[in-house]
């Protein structure tokens, strides 16, 4: 969303009051003063299709549903001695994140507070969890270029989900998480994260009537991912139609996670389902069309991929190693320098032992 992206960035100036941070960081040609760094690096990032893998929690999120899920459904199994055949996985997610950037007076970096509600409803199988998770992010955000950004912060979350007919689950968590982002040509970029979250699981489960088992124990995580993203207008490729960017990309994630070993309510003492340690990682190629208009008006964006499973600990029940991504959705950038977006993306399991999906809408706002 080229002319997209630049009108929302010049009005974010506007109404952010940094006309001293232009003098700075810009030059004055015909006395029109230029918009700070900050603004100039998310409109650059914005065009190459960076800043939605930086905002944009799909992959995150499936990860952690799917590693979620999977402890649930070992569990079930185990204790149920029914055939790993009878096990399907499946989610139908409503995901609501909000973020609010403010561009510091320097011009040169800014602050993002994120607000992220992810509200699960399983599908109807013989293990279904349903709940939600509240998610906080506190970034300081550094561009020292027009096509850099790095970010480094703080996030804290809450997960409540009830396991149908066998209990709840619990997990308070905090963690750190930093970014960085850089369009290094003039058709690609670059956009990796890493974070690191520390938090503590409660596992309620109903063994009978009136009897139930209680485990707490730490949970933490270590999460990576990079992304190579393209971008080819109508003047690169023939084939694309006039407007309209496409956004080739090829990405990978690693997660490992450490449960720690502590004793349950019935004294028995033990860590993961598979053990201290749980690896998940996943490669993916994906293609993303998406209609370049001014602001004030729709544009479309279209996507299509696969995803593979490269790693996972957590597959002695459900194994589901590739996945057809597909989805579509529509944003619109406003005069008030705020970008919304309602979309939707399906994560299919090739074999139909597993498959997430979900409806995001999301707003971002400058100020």
């Amino acid at each position: 969303m080229k002319h997209c992206f630049r009108a929302a960035s010049v009005a974010a100036f506007l109404i952010s009051g940094h006309a001293g941070a232009a003098d700075r960081v810009g030059d004055e040609k015909a006395g029109v003063e230029q918009p700070p760094l900050a603004i100039q690096a998310q409109a650059s990032l914005g065009e190459a299709g960076l800043l939605r893998s930086y905002f944009e929690g799909d992959q995150f999120g499936s990860v952690q549903w799917r590693i979620g899920q999977a402890r649930t459904t070992i569990g079930s199994a185990a204790a149920s001695g029914l055939p790993s055949s009878r096990y399907r996985d499946g989610t139908a997610d409503t995901i609501i994140p909000l973020n609010f950037i403010h561009v510091l007076p320097d011009g040169e970096s800014a602050l993002r507070f994120g607000m992220r509600g992810t509200f699960n409803d399983g599908a109807d199988y013989l293990v279904e969890s349903n709940g939600g998770t509240g998610r906080l992010d506190l970034q300081y955000l550094w561009f020292p270029d027009a096509r850099t950004m790095l970010g480094i912060g703080g996030v804290f979350e809450r997960t409540h989900l009830d396991n149908v007919g066998s209990g709840t689950y619990n997990k308070t968590a905090g963690g750190i998480r930093a970014d960085a982002l850089n369009e290094f040509s003039e058709h690609w970029g670059i956009a990796a994260r890493v974070e690191y979250s520390w938090g503590e699981g409660d596992l309620n489960t109903m063994i009978a009537p009136g009897i139930n088992l209680r485990h707490k124990q730490g949970d933490d995580h270590l999460y990576t991912q990079a992304e190579l993203i393209g971008q080819f207008r109508n003047g690169d490729l023939a084939m694309i139609p006039q407007g309209w960017v496409l956004h080739p990309s090829v990405g990978i994630q690693f997660q490992r996670d450490f449960i720690e070993a502590t004793a349950d309510s019935f004294s028995v003492v033990s860590s993961g389902v598979v053990g201290a340690t749980e690896n998940y990682g996943t490669a993916w190629a994906y293609v993303r069309m998406e209609k370049e208009v001014p602001q004030n008006h729709l544009s479309p964006n279209f996507l299509i991929g696969l995803e593979h499973e490269y790693v996972n600990d957590l597959e002695g029940v459900v194994k589901e190693p590739n996945y057809a991504v597909f989805g579509g959705g529509v944003s619109m950038m406003t005069g008030k320098a705020a970008r919304i977006e309602i979309s939707y993306t399906r994560h299919q399991g090739l074999q139909a032992n597993r498959w997430n999906q979900a409806v995001v809408g999301t707003v971002t706002l400058n100020f």
